[in-house]
């Protein structure tokens, strides 16, 4: 009798340990089906037409590098910006194949949960209706068939981070690519979903961002690089050599916004002009000032007179006969540049030596 129970236990115990074995077997088999489809899931590339896939609601890292070995370099597409209007669109404003185009600014790219910023050469293209109401549909499936079949490498498409607490800093990043009333930009806004690419092309590195609405659609292109300064020290010396060959020496003094209050870098371009008429007693200089164009003529050439007079009076107050000096204003009166960009605007904000 025990012997028989104990063969009946033992083959309980057996076909027990059969089940599980068949039961783990079939969990490990779904469980690398599942890992098959979501691997599958993440390395797919979403198609042209379908509709935008929610961004992650995980906080976006701040910061991130871009694989460029990873992304493609394309062949014969044509030169920066690459794009023209479709045809029932328009480029806005178009000129040399863009909106705007600034040599030298940054844009916050979203690629997932990460915020990669960027800096270089940046075409903005603005597109409307030509001569209709705008059609996004047209708009989105010419951009992003376009970009699709020149090559480009889609990273993200999407919407903006939601509104959440967690999100608020990468809101607060992204938003600098909008018009904030200091840049002319069109700007994306944080209500409609857009697209990051990227390419290679000619031995640079591009990024692109799109997006569009109901109105409107942007189309951002950057050309990647580094930022060079080209800003060298003024000395007494450099302003010699250009009062020599040109009879005036160009200087951009720094001012308190909207002020005629020389800034600390700017007393010391003072210094130098100081140093310049102290080295050659018989040089006379006249001191002229000019703005760019933003705000009203009156105001501008007063400011400008009142700069003028802040050097003239200061490089007095430390020895230079008055009778070597002389001041005057000409507001935002023979620009060096069209005032039709930040950099423009820049030079245009200048101070004078003219000798006399």
């Amino acid at each position: 009798m025990k012997t028989k129970i104990a063969i009946i236990t033992l083959a309980l115990v057996m076909s027990a340990c059969s089940h599980k074995d068949d039961t783990n077997k079939a969990a490990d088999t779904a469980k690398a089906e599942v890992a098959s489809v979501v691997t599958e899931q993440k390395n797919a590339v979403p198609p042209v037409n379908a509709e935008p896939n929610k961004a992650a609601e995980a906080t976006p890292s701040l910061t991130t590098e871009a694989d460029w070995n990873a992304m493609p370099d394309l062949k014969d597409i044509g030169n920066f910006p690459f794009l023209t209007a479709p045809q029932g669109l328009k480029i806005e404003n178009v000129e040399n194949g863009a909106s705007q185009i600034f040599e030298f600014e940054k844009i916050e790219n979203l690629i997932g949960n990460s915020i990669y910023t960027t800096e270089g050469k940046l075409a903005i293209s603005h597109f409307d209706g030509d001569g209709a109401d705008f059609n996004q549909r047209l708009f989105d499936r010419s951009i992003y068939d376009y970009l699709d079949k020149m090559g480009a490498k889609q990273l993200f498409k999407g919407d903006y981070p939601k509104n959440e607490p967690q999100n608020e800093a990468s809101r607060a990043k992204l938003k600098d690519n909008q018009w904030n009333g200091k840049r002319r930009f069109y700007g994306f806004v944080d209500d409609s979903p857009f697209a990051v690419y990227a390419f290679k092309n000619n031995g640079k590195n591009y990024m692109v961002n799109v997006q569009s609405n109901s109105a409107q659609g942007e189309v951002y292109v950057m050309e990647l690089k580094a930022f060079e300064q080209t800003m060298k020290k003024y000395t007494a010396e450099g302003m010699k050599k250009e009062l020599d060959a040109a009879g005036k020496a160009i200087l951009n003094i720094n001012f308190d916004t909207d002020k005629a209050t020389l800034k600390p870098d700017g007393q010391t371009v003072v210094d130098e002009i100081l140093a310049l008429l102290n080295e050659n007693p018989t040089l006379n200089i006249s001191i002229e000032g000019y703005t760019d164009n933003t705000g009203a003529a009156d105001h501008n050439k007063k400011l400008s007179a009142d700069r003028a007079n802040t050097v003239m009076y200061a490089l007095a107050g430390k020895g230079i006969d008055i009778s070597r000096l002389k001041s005057a204003g000409f507001g935002a009166d023979k620009p060096l540049a069209a005032n039709d960009t930040d950099d423009n605007k820049a030079k245009n904000r200048r101070v004078e030596l003219v000798k006399f």
